[in-house]
């Protein structure tokens, strides 16, 4: 008798058509009663002419014990029926994939059997089951879309923005899911809201981002008070706070082209109690070259223009604080010319845009620009070897910023952004408070030049980086008393220096780090390091803990945990979440 394995294929199970599975049924049973009905067709003969009466009820009661054998067989093969469709339920049936070979699709397992049922009940005829559509939010899905190479944004700038700015999604148009105009509801990168199927005739993409950082900082301080350069006493205070330090609600994508690219941010803060807009749109011409115009950053240092996301600890060091510019509306350029050889530079408002207004007082624009190369291929974001590089990556780069600066609003009056900072002094003073410079002297405008330099390696968990800045602040213009022919020209350096190892690839590092700063109203540093737990062993989401000695701290941002004048040891707890 004819096996099920053989009726539907052998072991390899292969999925056949609905109506090739009834077909299987049919020739199944009738195989399988071929016996059966031969005997009974023999029973069923009529009497020759030669038969005796006896002979009679001799076939009558052949014909009785056959259709007893065959109700015996089709409740056996019932059963067994049963039985195999319990079977395959009981495994997973994975669907149709479009990337795999035919060779591989012959694994896939049969779809149930229907109930064959007894003889006393009428078998209805079954439907053939529906085509199975991939869940939005399963592999099968996510596998049909994929990011066009018109809107493939250069892997050395995608790790620039603060939340999001991954290439928007698209579907691919060979799979069946391509249907509609638009597809919604998947997880790539972000959560796509829309991705169209075919760029040209429906050019428009949204993506959705969400990035937050819930911090503890405690500050135990070393000192009570603190002198600033005009002779002012100002205390110096502990901290002890939770707060949702960052929170990015982030939409990218694109509109009436895939080159026509957008970014838009609503950034909020629960330690200033503020919320911002940032963002650009920006039409990409080629790989080498891309136009935008927002409100975004100044790209005066490294470690500023990289991302939040990504800094080696819970966030940037006190050097780079004191010294990077600030967001400020603008236009810019950005590219990758040449292979792995990046740029970012533009002509913005400010060099701290502490406050927008409309009528701007200063009519002077700031000029900046970053350049940085991987001659050894990708770097890959932020400092840590997360990646865990196989062989030695490489990033050097330099930033050049300058500006011509007029006095600065009071802060008393609050920030419109609170990631903003303003010049400052060596000692932490701002640079345009009366007495600053000199009893009674008023600064008025200054020439401000920024250069820095960064180099940076990664390979198998380790990493170490280190940025060098140096600021000229020169061409004063100031009322009352002179000002001392020594502070005529000023000139301050600094830098950072840090490292990490991975304990544990990809999951747990440590680190450590350093900055200072010097200068002629006097020298800062900070030292110390921590740990980052990766705990779905990726970047989107991290536990950081970090203690490190701060001392004469210069610079001052609430965001950073950094105050003016402060000396002490800064404890700081994260958990960053990156969706």
């Amino acid at each position: 008798m004819a096996t099920f394995s053989s009726i539907l294929g052998g072991a390899s199970g292969r999925r056949r058509a609905p109506r090739a599975r009834r077909l299987g049924i049919v020739a199944l049973t009738l195989v399988s009663l071929g016996p059966l009905w031969s005997g009974f067709v023999e029973a069923s003969d009529p009497p020759s002419a030669k038969a005796d009466d006896g002979d009679d009820d001799d076939r009558l009661r052949r014909l009785e014990a056959l259709v007893g054998d065959l109700a015996g067989e089709v409740k056996r093969l019932s059963e067994e029926n049963r039985r195999l469709t319990e079977r395959i339920g009981a495994l997973s049936v994975p669907p149709a994939d479009p990337r795999v070979a035919p060779a591989q699709a012959d694994e896939t397992l049969p779809a149930a059997l229907p109930d064959a049922g007894f003889p006393e009940s009428q078998a209805e005829e079954t439907t053939a089951p529906p085509e199975i559509v991939a869940a939005p939010n399963s592999p099968d899905f996510a596998s049909t879309m994929s990011t066009s190479p018109a809107d493939t944004l250069p892997e050395g700038l995608s790790s620039l923005f603060e939340s999001g700015g991954d290439p928007a999604t698209w579907a691919d148009t060979s799979t069946s899911l391509s249907a509609r105009p638009f597809l919604a509801g998947l997880y790539d990168k972000g959560f796509v809201l829309v991705a169209p199927n075919d760029q040209q005739r429906t050019p428009f993409a949204l993506k959705f981002n969400l990035t937050t950082q819930l911090r503890y900082a405690g500050f135990v301080r070393t000192v009570e008070t603190w002198t600033d350069s005009s002779g002012r006493v100002l205390p110096v205070v502990n901290q002890s706070n939770f707060a949702l330090n960052r929170a990015w609600f982030t939409f990218s994508g694109f509109g009436f082209s895939p080159k026509l690219k957008y970014l838009f941010s609503v950034f909020t803060t629960s330690t200033t109690n503020t919320t911002v807009a940032i963002g650009f749109a920006g039409y990409e011409f080629s790989k080498a070259f891309s136009l935008s115009g927002g409100y975004y950053k100044v790209p005066g240092t490294r470690e500023w223009l990289e991302s939040a996301r990504y800094p080696l600890g819970a966030e940037r060091t006190m050097a780079n604080t004191f010294f990077r510019p600030s967001i400020s509306p603008g236009v810019w350029i950005d590219g990758e010319p040449l292979d792995n050889l990046y740029y970012y530079a533009g002509i913005f408002n400010d060099f701290n845009a502490t406050h927008q207004i409309p009528n701007r007082p200063n009519t002077n624009m700031t000029y900046s620009g970053n350049l940085w190369w991987e001659p050894l291929g990708s770097f890959g974001p932020g400092y840590s070897d997360e990646e865990f590089h196989d062989d030695l990556a490489m990033r050097t780069g330099t930033s050049l910023t300058y500006t011509r600066s007029l006095r600065e609003p009071d802060l008393g009056l609050g920030v419109t952004n609170p990631e903003n900072t303003i010049l400052r002094l060596s000692d932490g003073t701002p640079l345009f408070q009366l007495g600053a410079l000199a009893p009674g002297v008023t600064l008025n405008a200054a020439n401000v030049m920024l250069w820095s330099y960064d180099l940076s390696f990664k390979r198998r968990g380790f990493s170490l980086s280190g940025e060098y800045y140096a600021r000229w602040i020169y061409g004063l213009n100031a009322s009352g008393p002179g000002i001392p022919r020594k502070y005529l020209n000023m000139f301050d350096t600094g830098g950072l220096a840090q490292f990490s190892y991975a304990l544990v690839p990809k999951r747990f590092e440590v680190f450590g780090r350093t900055s200072m700063v010097a200068g002629p109203f006097g020298d800062a540093s900070e030292y110390g390091g921590g740990a980052n737990w990766y705990i779905f062993a990726n970047r989107n989401v991290r536990g950081t803990f970090e203690a490190k000695r701060v001392n004469h701290s210069p610079a001052d941002n609430p965001l950073y945990n950094y105050i003016a004048g402060q000396s002490g040891m800064l404890y700081q707890l994260q958990l960053l979440t990156d969706f």
